[in-house]
This record gives structure tokens, C-alpha cells and sequence, in this order.
């Protein structure tokens, strides 16, 4: 029995639970008559609510006589009813869309903003077998993966399709037996129409081949979906493993470039996808051309070089792959030259914000050393220096592209850049990492004495008459 089989359905997928208030779209078609007329039979089964909402689309004469139908079934079947009108022709024109697309998009937003005001839980949509083997085809036309492949899923958040494992034959024969009228829609014998192609030339040409071509596709459709979630789930642990960063959405996300490239190439794609999907909330306008161009970032000699995505950067930095929001080119710069520019003093003891590095560095005088001592680190967030003259000389500067430093033991300067391009620092980070300066002369440069995290320079050497100063760094 039909009324058994939807049920199954929904019982199969869990697409409802008691005290749930559903809202179901009707066109006026068989297909939302059916589903209109069994949940009214199985809401107290069920233990749910309905109620019914048309879209008037404005593109047809009959489409009035459509909404009064629609009407007449709600008053017949004792349930509220719902119903409002827009321009799909105008609305389509404006957003560059087909009509049918637009048509969609209209349908679920009206449909979405009414179950929010009417505090309904569901959305129950009309969409059969045949409708899911027709997605199947026309996404494998256009080249779509296992994701889109794997066509309408029976329950997408609050949205339910009850009629998803249903034949439209199936239907067809419900309405003639129980003798209940429904609306034929001209525009489904429209070929301008791609689905309308597909369903009255391309599939009666296929069936020939498989009478049973509906079920297969439909079946096909089900097993991608099982494949996608499977690899989708693996893709999410893998993830979590690599990424760091800030991971809440609109921040940044960072992955180990090594532990990426080991993966399997079809989690590799996911895991690019995983990560625009947590910056922008969605993956919309993210093409498979885009997640090829990412992962050939991951090719030897791409240091230093980034890839431009609809609002997102991806940038490779030696061993990490960045992703941020923002398109990139038009990032803005402190500087001509790209380095951010800011400047404090340091006076001792100081407790000295750094807001822009979201930090602190303080100073404090320590005791005597003797001489010729190192610094008790030379690297890392705290370090001990030693400062020939007044310490109240020095600043907290960022870098500059003249700027020179000698690592303590080294046997030469070299430029800053090269110095921290060597400890693997990516080039954002070079233009902005604190320094501790002690200021020169206009005939003698700045004299670096700490790239704070990274080296304590030659000149910062501990010794019998010059001031030890502790510095320490902490990230906020």
C-alpha cells in the first residue's frame, strides 16, 4: 500500500518526530496533491501538524486558477493555508538566473521565511523517484562529482522529501483510484526547459535500453551519497588533525604542507574543501578547477607563491598552506614596500602592548653576568641581552627593508629578510615581527639587538659594563 511505503520512508530516515509542524509546498501538480493528501492521513500516526503554502510565480494565465486549487485543498483537507506572489521573471532577469532556477530559489526562500514565522519544524517537499533520477542525469551532464552525483537527499536540515523513494507511476495510479483531481502544469511540456528534455526524450530513449532506468539512477544516487558521507567524514578527521589557526569561521586557517600531500588525493580535495567551508561558512562558487589549483601548491619550489579563490587567499609559506578571507589583491599595506610600520619606546621596566601584534613585551634590569657569558637563550619568547650605553635608548620598532641583523655567533650580517627567510619565516611574518632596537645615528643604522622569537644578536652579547636587561614576549 502507498500510505505503508511512504511511511517506511519517513521512518527509514527519521524525517519527523512527534509534535513537529510541517509545512508542505503545493504546486497543485500529482505530486504534492499525493503528499498533501497522505500526511493528512498519517499525521496522526505521526503525531504532527501540517499545514499547506503555495508560490503564485506570476509566469503563467493559469497560475491563478492554480492558487485557488491549491486553496480548495487546504479548505477540503481541514488544514491552514498559505500563499503569496512574486515576479520569477523579473527576479530571474535581476539576478541572471533561468527561470526555472529562479523559480526554485523563490519557492525554498518563501517556503523557509513562512516556517520560521509559522514555528514549523519541516518542510515537506514533493520531489519522487523520477525527479531524483533526472537530477542524477543532468548533474552527470554537467560533470558533477560524487557529492552532486548523489542528487536530492532525502532529509537536508529542516527539509523532507516523504515521496523520495516513490515512482510517478505510483502516484499517478493513488490519484486515479481514490479519484482526486490535481493541476497540470503547461510548462512541464516546455523543451526550453532542460529537465523537461531529459524526462520526455532522453529517458523513454534510455528506457529502451533499461526499463528500469528510474530505479537504477535513483539507486545509483543513493549509493554516492553513502560514499560521500563516508569520505566526507574521513576528510573532517583528517582536518582536525592538520589544520591550526584560528578555525572559527572568518579567521584563518592553516595545514602542514607535508602531512596534506601524504593524504589520498580524493581526501586531499575535501580537506581543501573542509577549509573553505569553515572561513566562509559555504563552498558555493568553488569549482574543482579552484581545489586543483590549491593542491598545486603543494608541489616542490611554490614557496612564496598564492592563489586568488572567490573572497579567499590560499598562500604557501615553506611547510604551511594559509587560507584567509578577503580577495587578496586588494589587501591593504601599511607601506609602499608591503612592511607594516609601527614604533614604541622602551622604557625600563616596561610593560609595553605591541596592539599591533596582540602582545606584550616587558623589560626588567637583571643582575650582574659575568663577562663574556651568553644570553641563557638565544631564541624563543624570553632572553636575557646585554646593552652597551642607557637602556632608555631603546624602541620596539617593526621591520624595515634596510634593516641588517648579526646573529650572536655568526661571523656577518645580512639582511634581515634573508636571516629570517632562513628560519623558514613566511613572508607576512617577516614584515611584522617585533624588533628591539637600539636607535643610531644618521651615520650609523639602527642596531638590532633581538628579533623577538627568533635571535639575539652578536652585539646583545653579555659582558662586564653594559646593562642586562630580561625581555619577554607574550602573544595574546
Amino acid at each position: 500500500m502507498l500510505l505503508d511505503k511512504i511511511l517506511a520512508t519517513i521512518t527509514r530516515f527519521g524525517m519527523v518526530r512527534p509534535s513537529d509542524r510541517v509545512l508542505v509546498g503545493v504546486s497543485g501538480g500529482a505530486d504534492s496533491v499525493t503528499l498533501s493528501h497522505v500526511l493528512t492521513e498519517l499525521r496522526g500516526r505521526l503525531e504532527i501538524d501540517i499545514e499547506l503554502a503555495h508560490l503564485h510565480h506570476g509566469l503563467r494565465p493559469e497560475a491563478d486558477d492554480d492558487e485557488a486549487f491549491c486553496r480548495g485543498l487546504s479548505e477540503q483537507l481541514g488544514l491552514p493555508f498559505t500563499s503569496e506572489r512574486v515576479d520569477v521573471e523579473s527576479l530571474a532577469a535581476r539576478s541572471k538566473r533561468s527561470l526555472e532556477e529562479q523559480g526554485r530559489v523563490s519557492r525554498y526562500r518563501f517556503l523557509a521565511k513562512l516556517a520560521a514565522r509559522r514555528d514549523c519544524t519541516r518542510i515537506a517537499v514533493a520531489h519522487t523517484m523520477n525527479d531524483q533520477a533526472e537530477t542524477f542525469l543532468m548533474r552527470a551532464l554537467r560533470g558533477s562529482g560524487a557529492r552532486g552525483l548523489g542528487s536530492m537527499r532525502p532529509v537536508t536540515a529542516e527539509r523532507i522529501r516523504p515521496l523520495i523513494e516513490l515512482h510517478r507511476d505510483e502516484i499517478v495510479a493513488f490519484l486515479r483510484e481514490r479519484e482526486l483531481g490535481y493541476r497540470d502544469d503547461p510548462s512541464n511540456n516546455d523543451w526550453r526547459f532542460t529537465r523537461n528534455r531529459l524526462r520526455h526524450d532522453i529517458f523513454p530513449r534510455l528506457g529502451e535500453l533499461n526499463p528500469q532506468l528510474v530505479e537504477t539512477l535513483a539507486r545509483n544516487a543513493e549509493i554516492l551519497r553513502d560514499d560521500d558521507d563516508f569520505m566526507d567524514q574521513a576528510a573532517r578527521l583528517a582536518f582536525d588533525e592538520l589544520a591550526s589557526g584560528n578555525l572559527k569561521r572568518g579567521a584563518t586557517v592553516t595545514l602542514a604542507v607535508e602531512a596534506l600531500g601524504a593524504l589520498e588525493i580524493a581526501v586531499k580535495r575535501r580537506v581543501v574543501r573542509r577549509a573553505v567551508e569553515v572561513l566562509r561558512g559555504h563552498t558555493r562558487n568553488l569549482s574543482q578547477r579552484h581545489v586543483e589549483d590549491v593542491l598545486s601548491l603543494l608541489e616542490n619550489g611554490k614557496s612564496g607563491r598564492e592563489i586568488h579563490l572567490p573572497g579567499l587567499v590560499v598562500a604557501r609559506s615553506f611547510d604551511r598552506l594559509s587560507f584567509s578571507l578577503g580577495s587578496g589583491r586588494s589587501r591593504r599595506k601599511s607601506s609602499p614596500n608591503g612592511y607594516s610600520v609601527y614604533e614604541y619606546r622602551l622604557r625600563i621596566p616596561a610593560v609595553l602592548p605591541i596592539l599591533e601584534r596582540q602582545g606584550l613585551l616587558t623589560a626588567d634590569l637583571v643582575g650582574s653576568i659575568r663577562s663574556g657569558d651568553k644570553p641563557p637563550n638565544v631564541a624563543g619568547n624570553a632572553v636575557v641581552v646585554g646593552v652597551e650605553g642607557r637602556a632608555q635608548d631603546l624602541v620596539v620598532r617593526s621591520p624595515r627593508s634596510a634593516d641588517r641583523f648579526r646573529a650572536l655567533g655568526a661571523p656577518g650580517a645580512k639582511p634581515l629578510a634573508r636571516y629570517l627567510m632562513d628560519r623558514k619565516v613566511a613572508k607576512e611574518e617577516r614584515q611584522r615581527v617585533p624588533l628591539v632596537v637600539r636607535q643610531g645615528s644618521e651615520n650609523r643604522g639602527d642596531d638590532i639587538l633581538w628579533v623577538v622569537g627568533h635571535g639575539v644578536a652578536e652585539t646583545a652579547r653579555l659582558g662586564a659594563g653594559r646593562v642586562h636587561l630580561r625581555l619577554e614576549w607574550v602573544g595574546q
